[in-house]
């Protein structure tokens, strides 16, 4: 999972196509619990030169947009987040990415305004394990697309919760 990838989760660039994620067909988020800590602006990761234009909707969404060189904007993508209790106790937030196959999910923590963000792969037995266990099915539709497939809210929350105790959250995004 890259970097870019991971980032488009939490901040809806959603031009790449995620391969091997946790996701459902409908929402498992709920929009009249949208969390918004993130504020307007152009945020970058520690150490990459890509940048990504984040705005919150009258809708509780976040919308997500790549910046190109010389300031082209790319594609707007929608994030919803939602406050929950990470693993270990850490407060932080499931991320939900609208994408036209419906919707795949992250975890994210702020930490002094910086953004952390980490995305499970299902390809990875310890996050297949976190799905499994806390009920999602998990589908390889062929050797290049691991999903791990949700149903209900409260499983994909305590598969997240879990996830994050052992996951890699990476260089921090930045608000610029």
């Amino acid at each position: 999972m890259t970097p870019r990838r991971a980032l488009s989760l939490l901040l809806a660039c959603a031009t790449l196509i995620l391969g091997a994620c946790y996701g459902s067909s409908t929402l498992l988020l709920d929009p009249s619990d949208a969390a918004h800590p993130l504020e307007d602006g152009v945020y970058r990761r520690e150490g990459d030169a890509a940048r990504y234009r984040v705005s919150l909707g009258s809708d509780g969404w976040y919308r997500i947009e790549p910046v190109e060189q010389g300031g082209l904007i790319g594609q707007s993508h929608r994030v919803l987040l939602n406050a929950m209790t990470l693993d270990g106790g850490r407060e932080g937030f499931a991320v939900a990415e609208q994408t036209d196959e419906g919707y795949t999910y992250a975890v994210a923590y702020l930490d002094h305004g910086r953004v952390y963000l980490a995305t499970p792969d299902c390809v990875d037995p310890l996050d297949r394990n976190d799905a499994v266990d806390h009920g999602a099915r998990a589908e390889d539709d062929d050797p290049m697309t691991h999903i791990c497939s949700f149903r209900t809210r409260g499983a994909v929350l305590a598969a997240l919760a879990a996830y994050a105790g052992h996951a890699s959250f990476g260089a921090p995004f930045l608000r610029k």
